[in-house]
């Protein structure tokens, strides 16, 4: 009995002592309540986000939220228009500064391309030699160096009058003693030197990445690893020591190949490195595929080199990086049918777009709340009322104030049906719909002939008359 509870105190605090925590708190009466999401990125390259935890705001605003934290890195914080980034180290504990709840307004919310307002959040109080303190001021440093010097930095290369600034800046963040921070600083120091003259990728490469540990959770280096390594199979299979590339993904789709193919240029004597570049290489690939004047790699032997990689890769926090890549180009290739979609009109009957065959089919996807909504409307009736015996319009609104809606369409005489999606954010994702309005066309038997149709304006009248032909 006695060896049994010695043993279990044993793993108690074995474990114990293995679980890290960094602690973050903050207090602003606008979040009363509220229930506050902590995200960090599964990994640099896919950019993905996982929730790693959340706390109810108490009626004060007062929030305290706990993070295993085995090693540092940015935890990211969503508060409505804004983010707030904050370096969060094992066993440490932060106050940070929130700003007041701002909720989107009506334009953000329609601008497809919106991101909220990403902030580096500071320490109440605030201390210079905390990392993410330091980390602002390095930022921040580094921005006014190049505003104040960029003409001889970037143009009139001066070698030592540059060292010797960098020099300064090194000097100037001595003070701070964490290990993240200085890697940070090495490697925002070796991107301004890469940007004013060690411009000769290789010897970059084999300067500051080959010789070094890979650190994936420290920004500096991945944002500087995304500058040397963006889209680099495909740039480097243009290239002497690269002609086997292509062969190597859309024959052999082998991993090994791609090692051979890679350690053929000197600056890669670092086998994990390699491994990172072809993780990189293949993610980038993917979503650059259909961008002219470049070498295009077939997509199924692309997702069948990262499946070979998910056992393959060196070690296990990039055999995870190749799983990520894979399910997030597995989910890009889901295609959802509009014409299988469900929609409904003012009274909830169900409709599907393939009810409307036997003519063709013009399909807008439009913004109630937008403020060219009406003018939007108005242009269909001028241009389709005319061919109403050759076309049929469906209007799918998104958010509609169906009262106001329904006067609308009686006071104006709008033409077409109009039907709503009750989920307009998951259609949005299913559609891949990166704007609005979208238009779409099919023709009298359901088949469509445009995802990206004309607008209905002047350019509408000769696509349709062609169509006609």
């Amino acid at each position: 009995m006695k060896r049994i509870i010695l043993i279990t105190l044993f793993f108690t605090f074995y474990y114990t002592a293995l679980t890290q925590i960094a602690k973050i708190s903050f207090s602003n009466k606008t979040y009363a309540n509220e229930t506050i999401y902590v995200l960090k990125e599964k990994d640099f390259i896919t950019k993905q986000l996982d929730t790693i935890a959340q706390i109810k705001v108490d009626n004060n605003g007062h929030a305290n939220i706990s993070i295993h934290c085995k090693e540092p890195f940015f935890a990211i914080i969503p508060l409505y228009k804004f983010q707030a980034w904050f370096c969060v180290e094992p066993d440490k504990e932060y106050k940070i500064f929130v700003p007041n709840k701002t909720y989107l307004n009506i334009e953000d919310s329609l601008n497809a391309y919106f991101t909220p307002i990403e902030y580096f959040a500071q320490t109440i109080p605030y201390d210079s030699s905390v990392t993410q303190n330091a980390i602002i001021e390095l930022n921040f440093a580094i921005d006014t160096l190049i505003e104040k010097h960029i003409q001889k930095i970037r143009y009139k290369i001066k070698r030592k009058y540059v060292d010797s600034l960098l020099q300064i800046l090194q000097n100037n963040f001595s003070y701070c003693k964490s290990k993240y921070f200085k890697d940070y600083l090495y490697y925002k120091i070796a991107w301004l030197k890469y940007f004013s003259y060690e411009r000769d990728a290789n010897y970059v490469i084999k300067q500051y990445f080959s010789n070094n540990t890979i650190l994936l959770n420290n920004t500096a280096y991945t944002e500087f690893f995304d500058e040397i390594f963006k889209d680099y199979l495909s740039y480097y299979a243009t290239t002497r020591w690269g002609e086997n590339v292509f062969t190597s993904i859309a024959k052999a789709k082998s991993p090994f190949e791609l090692r051979k193919d890679l350690r053929r240029n000197p600056a890669f004597i670092n086998d994990t490195l390699i491994d990172l570049v072809i993780l990189k290489g293949l993610h980038d690939a993917y979503y650059t595929n259909n961008l002219p004047n470049k070498i295009k790699f077939p997509v199924p032997q692309i997702i069948m080199t990262l499946d070979s990689l998910t056992y393959t890769a060196k070690t296990d926090k990039l055999k995870q990086i190749a799983k990520n890549i894979l399910q997030k180009l597995k989910e890009e290739e889901i295609s959802y049918l509009f014409e299988n979609i469900p929609l409904y009109d003012f009274e909830g009957n169900e409709f599907y777009l393939r009810n409307f065959k036997g003519k063709f089919l013009y399909v807008t996807i439009m913004d109630f709340r937008a403020y060219n909504f009406l003018l939007d409307q108005k242009k269909i009736k001028a241009i389709f009322q005319r061919f109403s015996d050759k076309m049929n319009v469906v209007n799918v609104v998104f958010y509609p104030q169906k009262d106001k809606l329904l006067k609308m369409i009686n006071d104006e005489k709008l033409h077409g049906i109009f039907l709503f999606a009750r989920e307009p954010e998951k259609l949005k994702k299913q559609l891949k719909l990166y704007s609005l309005p979208s238009f779409y066309i099919y023709s009298p038997i359901g088949a469509v002939i445009s995802t990206k149709a004309p607008p209905p304006d002047e350019s509408m009248l000769p696509y349709f008359i062609e169509l006609l032909k």
